[in-house]
């Protein structure tokens, strides 16, 4: 009797892990969407604004209601680069799996370790775990690796690209300041 009522309790917990990660795939293309316009090849910002002009599912706003500056900090609440003071931003909205997503394009000044930075930004998501195996490989493939992790809501990237070894970083936080609301992620690319 003890082993069959183990069983149903593993039974269980199995399938709650299962339905909890179901749940949180809220947007199960944010990181090919990511991919296609923050992760195009090379480090020039018009290969990224071309990328989203050409695809008629987004739509540049007038203004930006990410604060940027918030972005700049993740999970240890404290700043890992600075993006206060940009000297462009554009933002493109629209939506992925049919729900609303953003895309912000910033520039800063050229003597910045990152002077730009392209971002992806989702309200409602609850944890970065099922899109951190699909991160981990985009950035791979675009050529930098992990740095740090902090399940399951952190998840950090870095390192340096082409033939002048500039320096780029990625971040997926789904704790994210720079939203509209505590579910707030973002997934970006400053290089």
């Amino acid at each position: 009797m003890q082993g069959i009522r183990t069983f149903a309790a593993l039974t269980l917990a199995i399938g709650s892990v299962a339905s909890a990660q179901a749940q949180d795939e809220e947007y199960p293309s944010a990181v090919a969407a990511f991919t296609k316009v923050c992760l195009v090849p090379g480090v020039n910002p018009a290969d990224r604004i071309a990328a989203l002009a050409g695809d008629v599912g987004w739509k540049e706003d007038a203004t930006s209601n990410v604060d940027l500056a918030k972005m700049s900090l993740s999970r240890a609440i404290d700043k890992n680069y600075s993006f206060a003071k940009p000297q462009a931003v554009r933002q493109w909205s629209g939506q992925i799996d049919g729900k609303p997503a953003r895309f912000v394009l910033a520039s800063f000044d050229a003597k910045n370790r990152y002077p730009n930075l392209c971002a992806l930004v989702l309200e409602g998501v609850r944890n970065a775990m099922p899109y951190s195996a699909a991160s981990r490989a985009a950035f791979k493939d675009w050529g930098i690796g992990g740095k740090s992790v902090d399940l399951v809501h952190y998840f950090e990237f870095a390192g340096k690209v082409g033939a002048d070894k500039h320096p780029a970083r990625g971040e997926l936080f789904t704790r994210s300041l720079a939203g509209q609301s505590k579910e707030t992620t973002h997934l970006y690319l400053a290089y």
